[in-house]
């Protein structure tokens, strides 16, 4: 049996043999597996090489709009925007970047999704697209094999990364307002003062929430007293990491600027506890536009005592307001500290979608948070409220 067995075995193999094609016989597995990897890798080479030429003519093609004006309109965008997910899709496969895969595709329908509203958008908001899609790939491409970091993208008239002498005055200026007014409420009414702090920063939360909720749903370039904010907070979702250049004064000293005359206002107008109360709320926001740089820049690159604060709740952490930049930025609105974004969001309250569903009744403008394919059902949840 065991002689039968061993017969009919090398009878198979010399079979097996006979039946092998040229390419077999010639090549062990080992060759025969190289070869197939030399060919894959030949095509993959020669593919990705037409994909580079198309990358590098995208890029060379935004350059040029970024450098003229750059609100040239909105028939402008979606030609440009469908080019994204070829030149990321060969990026991210055929070098090392700072973008993988997955951010890829998640900045390419970010950007597809605001392409799809630019109607609603102010002429500067769908230049920023634009630029802000051109800032992507730019910072991922570079030589073959080396990283570059992520560049800031400004495409708002005037804006700047420096720091300027008036940047400083009008930061100092306000803040040592506010803790004047501070400490003559406390002295003159300390009980009702120390309430009225404490009712400021609740309020400093809920205003932060509301402002950011308004000015990324509502208004453009064109609205007045507040177009350049909402032109940049709509803008600020293409480009989040740009915040992370500014310095302090410059981050702040727009809310320095204009709560100087509001605190002023409320320290001559109001009594103690109430002067207390607003000068707490209004410097809020400048503490809040601060700590939402700090959520944007990687925490090794934080001091010790800002991470601290982020852990206690003080300043807003990074993973709860990196919730709120997903597409279609409906939620986690609150950029002081964070703490409230689970009270407003949260059901039965759904605050911003009871906001969204009043005032559209009352005027009939959509919010930007309705639009596009990921805000029909942000849309449907506040219409049936």
């Amino acid at each position: 049996g065991e002689a039968a067995m061993s017969f009919a075995k090398e009878w198979l193999r010399k079979r097996a043999r006979r039946q092998r094609p040229v390419f077999n016989t010639c090549m062990s597995s080992r060759w025969r597996s190289m070869a197939i990897l030399s060919l894959v890798g030949a095509v993959a080479t020669a593919l990705c090489k037409g994909l580079s030429f198309s990358v590098a003519s995208t890029i060379r093609r935004h350059e040029k709009m970024s450098q003229g004006d750059l609100v040239t309109g909105r028939h402008h965008v979606r030609p440009i925007v469908q080019d994204h997910p070829l030149a990321l899709g060969a990026l991210t496969s055929v070098s090392e970047t700072v973008l993988d895969i997955r951010e890829g595709e998640e900045m390419v329908d970010e950007i597809n999704d605001i392409a799809e509203s630019t109607e609603h958008y102010s002429a500067t908001a769908a230049a920023a697209a634009v630029v802000a899609g051109a800032a992507v790939v730019a910072t991922v491409s570079g030589s073959a094999g080396r990283k570059k970091a992520r560049q800031p993208v400004l495409t708002l008239k005037g804006d700047t990364l420096e720091q300027t002498p008036a940047m400083v005055m009008y930061t100092v200026a306000y803040t040592v307002l506010t803790f004047g007014v501070l400490a003559r409420s406390l002295m003159l009414a300390p009980a009702g003062s120390v309430l009225g702090i404490a009712c400021g920063c609740v309020m400093a939360e809920l205003f932060s929430g509301t402002f950011h909720w308004a000015t990324d749903n509502y208004g453009s370039l064109e609205t007045p007293f507040v177009g350049f904010a909402c032109a940049a907070f709509q803008g600020h979702h293409l480009a989040p990491w740009t915040i992370t250049f500014r310095p302090f004064i410059n981050n702040v000293f727009k809310i320095a600027r204009v709560g100087l005359p509001l605190t002023t206002s409320a320290a001559l107008l109001l009594p103690p506890p109430l002067a207390a109360f607003a000068a707490t709320t209004f410097f809020g926001q400048l503490l809040a536009q601060e700590f939402h740089r700090w959520s944007h820049t990687p925490s090794s690159k934080l001091a010790p005592w800002q991470r601290w604060l982020q852990s206690i709740g003080v300043a807003v952490p990074c993973a709860e307001h990196c919730r709120h930049h997903k597409p279609p930025f409906a939620a986690h609105y609150c950029i002081l500290s964070g703490g409230l974004n689970p009270l407003l969001d949260s059901q039965p309250v759904l605050f911003w979608r009871r906001l969204e569903a009043f005032f559209f009744r009352l005027t009939t403008v959509e919010p930007n948070c309705w639009k596009g394919e990921r805000g029909a059902e942000i849309r449907e949840c506040a219409l049936s409220l």
